[in-house]
């Protein structure tokens, strides 16, 4: 695509949410950019650990939870139609989660949550020590019980953002590389290259970005870069099919053979750098459910900025004429990629605004 080409829509930003929202309004037939300064999932999309849950997170209980139940259903539709059309495995597929307790007040705290989980219909069961030690016999003995939830599915992020950048140049999309710059003038995005690409409609997808001054003319968005790091372990076996989880360390088998253990939540600006003390803390979390760990080589450690707002739920919706902004959603972007899109492409194709108030742009502007 030349500078001075004229798609119908420009959209900034080549992870999950920029690259399902492209996908999505190319399908429906209109001229779509991507534009990525760096490259389609290089930073949190690809790094992520692409878990599909309802039964915890920002406005869960509360706002969020409908939409999340139906974000999951939205993979459960479009992960297999988009590995069609990609010939890209997403990995999408039931994750079978435990979360486990070393003593009462850790348990009582999972039981908190028992009630709401039932009314939202999100099936778990009770595990008692004897049953979680069947289920993953390498786990510490000092559990003293947990649940094992029924709901939770999960993706390959990178591969998943992978397959919608590709699927979306197969329906005629173009992605093209460069830093964008300037929004300040209707209709016009401006690349530091000096080029300028003009699009009745643009999307900023930018993620923690977007809450920078670093575009000229965007909206301030109340929007943070939260840092996470992530562990990837080599580990003979086919122990840890599930997903254990002890408040904040987890473990998992990835269907690659990989042991992956996490996670952070840092606020340290956009430093991506991984960290040794973060290293050392999630190598002792792991360690606390599985001392067998010990013996395990660590084949890669990754950091990624996850794009956060202030209330913790995504900002989504038209902010002026032809100005739409979808962003902010933290831990959960993979989970709500397909959501955002819809809802991003009913106001452009249709001209209807289907946001809930608890993630509509407006609840800031």
């Amino acid at each position: 695509m030349s500078a001075s080409s004229t798609p119908d829509v420009a959209i900034i930003g080549g992870g999950v949410v920029g690259c399902a929202i492209a996908y999505r309004l190319a399908k429906s037939g209109l001229s779509v950019v991507l534009i990525e300064r760096d490259g389609i999932a290089s930073h949190a999309s690809g790094n992520a650990y692409g878990g599909l849950y309802a039964t915890f997170g920002p406005g869960m209980p509360g706002p969020a939870l409908d939409v999340a139940k139906r974000s999951i259903e939205l993979h459960k539709t479009f992960d297999p139609q988009i590995e069609s059309e990609s010939d890209i495995a997403t990995e999408f597929r039931p994750s079978r989660s435990i979360d486990v307790a070393f003593n009462e007040s850790e348990l009582n705290e999972i039981n908190e949550n028992v009630g709401w989980w039932e009314s939202a219909q999100l099936p778990f069961e009770h595990l008692t020590p004897e049953s979680i030690l069947e289920l993953e016999p390498n786990l510490t003995p000092n559990i003293v019980g947990g649940v094992r939830h029924l709901s939770h599915y999960e993706v390959d992020s990178y591969k998943l953002t992978l397959a919608l950048a590709t699927a979306f140049e197969r329906h005629g999309g173009t992605i093209r590389s460069g830093n964008v710059i300037s929004l300040a003038q209707p209709g016009e995005i401006t690349l530091a290259s000096g080029a300028s690409i003009s699009a009745p409609v643009r999307i900023v997808c930018s993620g923690p970005w977007a809450g920078t001054d670093e575009i000229a003319g965007m909206p301030e968005l109340p929007i943070r870069p939260v840092k996470g790091e992530i562990i990837r372990l080599a580990f003979p076996g086919d122990d840890f099919s599930h997903r254990v989880v002890a408040g904040r360390p987890y473990i998992a088998r990835k269907p690659d053979g990989l042991v992956w253990i996490g996670t952070t939540d840092e606020e340290a600006g956009f430093d991506e750098t991984a960290s040794a003390s973060a290293r050392d803390s999630i190598l002792a979390g792991a360690l606390s459910l599985a001392p067998v760990l010990e013996t395990a080589s660590i084949v890669q450690h990754t950091a990624c900025l996850r794009p956060t707002s202030s209330d913790g739920l995504p900002i989504v919706g038209q902010v002026d004429d032809g100005l739409y902004v979808a962003n902010g959603a933290g831990s959960k972007g993979i989970l709500y990629s397909h959501v955002i899109a819809g809802w991003i492409a009913d106001s452009v194709l249709e001209g209807s605004d289907s946001v809930p108030p608890e993630f509509a742009v407006s609840r800031f502007l």
